[in-house]
């Protein structure tokens, strides 16, 4: 016990002076740490930092070296010294600066250069670490065989790397796992392999049966665990080669949560066919190219071997635009080392863009998204003719296109209840609403559904004109569009204080209870709103308060948002926009705060554009990928010519009145018409509005600094200014225009 506790203080000195060489300053280490810092350095210059370190070989052999003598343990302390005496000699003999050699190492080299030289001192350093190394291997009884044996087991694990290569075998976790286990240490006998305990591959040749050869000191695996070994590389090999998957399960789960049933037609009213859309080509079906996807695995996992990432790919999706691929990497791995490595992914893969989704909701693989080489075009007819959208029972289900797999993706607007959407040019954004229109006329009358189209652009929805389903003309106007939306939240109210009446408490009941009663019935509305952008850059606020309340409230009445914009910015989609609108669909972005800012992730950035899609369905978390359907202006107008041929449209033009002036006509600036006379002008007034027209400044704190008054009055006077029509009402990014 006392032994243990000596080598334990002498260990802790050795340590202490050790990490004194290492950080000599004074605060860390003290007087003494700094001062035998430097004395260690000036003496024994570079081999100061580890010299000590050799002290702990002799700790070691007194306390764990069994059956050491007095005489070995001797030969073995003289043995550090000895080493220390050479490495001092051999390092003077290395550095040309005499200041850096060491105090000791100068003179031993001085002292005996006279006598052999530096040739002499050189073979002299050789002689010494060798009589070091054979003392030190014979005192832990390292013997020539052991080496020999070293050797073997070298050249052994090379052959079963070179042999589990020639099986193609791809998992590196797998081949690591046959290259630990193949060899053993040998026992006294060596047990015969009868030959019909040979584990023979499938294209095996005979000649590989004498590559398992015994060498000394080991053995070749017995047939249980060569079994064990290869039947884990054949099931690899078989799930390598049935990877491919054509169905999603998260997706099938979320389709399975819509209504399925007989969709009851309009007795007065004739739905449109489908023959007005192109058909198909048949052979536009998802074909699986093996060979693609082989090659772009063993590209994926070689690119990632690079970086040190390993794994397998365990899953594949094929689809009409991507290939997914679910990478599970090894348990050291990092997912945001794998992230960083998309731009090299995806030159390595030469692909334009790829799409990593690290990891993947409720998997632990990654999925990183391949575009094809050869992209399909998906057809609206072929989605409105198919089962999911035929036996959907909902009158406001919503086709947004095919999966990563090709599969039909639908969506109820009732259970969203509105929707969020954006999009740079070109990215699909158009024909991606145009779809969206199209299957909610496609299931229902207009005495189901009215539509509120707003457009600003005064592109988007124009061929929309005229048919029944409209409760207004497409609104272009954005002084119209304001006044809409405000009436909107007006009908919510007054939809609600019906639905109270008959003690109803969404628009399902209301309306089954009103057609036994013979009360009028309540069709959905839908506002589809192509372009916020222009709608927040008229009058934020306004607009932003009826989109927040219709949001929060309208869904039970059967009033249902659809808003576009192009430049999700923070000033567009406001915090209070984007807390209401929980579903979100986002087509190619430009950047990557525009994707965080629509979908609060990454990922729209590198979409494909031409309808690639990213939505966010309600109740699911993550992403689900979709590609949008495509049809032609010529197929739209076809469609909107039969519904105008089956009944004419009857526009309720009070949605586009203003509610104070009565007309939409004078637009929002008449209510600044207001005589000075009708309110009380503050003595300050006329200075003010002096200030203000000649400065062009419309702050408050300006206004308050020119006057010399407080902030509440200075406040008050632009109120004032407001109202007689001097200045403009707050914009959404908080400034005021001069109006006269």
């Amino acid at each position: 016990m006392a032994k243990k506790v000596v080598s334990l203080i002498i260990l802790f000195i050795i340590l202490y002076f050790q990490f004194t060489t290492l950080i000599s300053t004074k605060d860390v280490v003290g007087n003494v740490g700094a001062s035998f810092a430097n004395f260690s350095f000036k003496y024994f210059s570079y081999l100061s930092y580890i010299y000590l370190l050799f002290l702990i070989y002799p700790l070691y052999l007194i306390n764990f070296k069994k059956g050491l003598d007095y005489k070995d343990l001797i030969l073995n302390i003289s043995v550090v010294f000895l080493f220390l005496f050479i490495s001092l000699i051999f390092q003077t003999l290395l550095i040309e600066n005499p200041y850096e050699r060491g105090e000791i190492g100068n003179i031993l080299v001085d002292a005996f250069t006279p006598f052999i030289g530096q040739a002499g001192l050189y073979i002299f350093v050789l002689i010494g670490f060798s009589i070091c190394l054979l003392i030190l291997f014979e005192t832990l009884n390292i013997t020539i065989e052991d080496l020999k044996k070293l050797k073997g087991r070298i050249k052994l694990r090379q052959n079963s790397i070179k042999k589990a290569n020639e099986q193609k075998v791809n998992n590196p976790k797998i081949q690591q796992k046959f290259e630990q286990k193949i060899y053993q240490e040998k026992p006294k006998s060596i047990p015969k392999i009868k030959e019909e305990e040979k584990i023979i591959f499938e294209n095996q040749e005979s000649s590989q049966e004498e590559s398992y050869k015994e060498e000394d000191g080991f053995k070749i695996l017995e047939k249980t665990q060569e079994e064990d070994i290869f039947s884990e590389v054949t099931n690899n090999n078989q799930i390598n080669n049935n990877i491919i998957v054509d169905e999603l399960e998260e997706n099938a789960k979320l389709l399975s949560e819509l209504e399925f049933g007989k969709t009851e037609k309009p007795k007065d009213f004739m739905l449109p066919p489908t023959n007005f859309f192109q058909e198909a080509p048949k052979e536009n079906k998802t074909k699986v190219n093996e060979a693609f996807i082989d090659k772009k695995i063993a590209d994926l996992l070689d690119k990632l071997a690079m970086f040190k990432i390993d794994g397998d790919v365990v899953r594949t999706y094929t689809g009409p635009v991507v290939t997914t691929f679910e990478f599970k990497p090894a348990p050291n791995v990092k997912v945001s080392k794998i992230l960083s490595l998309q731009d090299d992914l995806a030159m390595a893969l030469k692909a334009q863009t790829i799409r990593i989704q690290a990891p993947i909701p409720g998997k632990d693989v990654v999925g990183i998204e391949v575009p094809n080489e050869d992209t399909q075009t998906i057809y609206l007819k072929e989605m409105l003719d198919s089962e999911i959208f035929q036996n959907s029972k909902s009158p406001l289900t919503m086709i947004l296109g095919k999966d990563i797999v090709g599969k039909p993706f639908v969506t109820d607007l009732k259970k969203l209840p509105h929707l969020l959407i954006a999009g740079t040019t070109g990215s699909g954004k158009s024909v991606g609403i145009n779809s969206m229109i199209l299957s909610l006329l496609y299931k229902n009358s207009p005495d189901n559904l009215r539509l509120v189209m707003i457009d600003p652009k005064m592109l988007e929805f124009s061929m929309y004109n005229d048919i029944p389903h409209l409760l207004t003309p497409v609104i272009t106007k954005a002084v119209d569009a304001i006044n809409a939306l405000a009436n909107m939240v007006g009908e919510m109210e007054r939809r609600y204080t019906l639905m109270a009446k008959t003690r109803t408490k969404n628009i399902e009941n209301y309306n089954e209870k009103a057609q036994k009663e013979g009360l009028p019935t309540m069709p959905y509305i839908v506002v589809v709103i192509d372009e916020l952008a222009d709608l927040m850059m008229t009058s934020g606020k306004d607009v932003e308060y009826s989109i927040a309340r219709l949001a929060q409230m309208a869904r039970a009445s059967g009033i249902h948002l659809i808003v576009a914009t192009q430049r999700p910015s923070v000033d567009v989609v406001t915090g209070l926009i984007k807390a209401n609108l929980p579903s979100r669909l986002s087509y190619k972005v430009g950047q990557k705060i525009d994707s965080k800012i629509i979908l609060d992730s990454m990922g729209a950035e590198s979409l494909l554009g031409r309808g690639d899609m990213l939505f966010t369905p309600p109740g699911m978390p993550g992403l689900v990928r979709i590609h949008a359907p495509w049809s032609t202006e010529t197929e739209i107008e076809k469609v909107v010519e039969f519904l105008k041929d089956q009944r004419e449209v009857e526009y309720d033009m009070n949605f586009i009145k203003d509610k104070n002036l009565g007309s939409s006509s004078n637009g929002s600036k008449g209510a600044k018409n207001i005589s000075d006379e009708d309110i009380v002008l503050d003595d300050l007034y006329e200075d003010a509005k002096e200030v203000i027209i000649t400065d062009k400044k419309t702050s408050i704190s300006y206004l308050q600094r020119r006057l010399k008054i407080g902030y509440n009055r200075a406040a008050t006077i632009i109120e004032q200014l407001e109202k007689t029509g001097v200045l403009s009402e707050v914009d959404a990014r908080g400034n005021r225009e001069i109006l006269v």
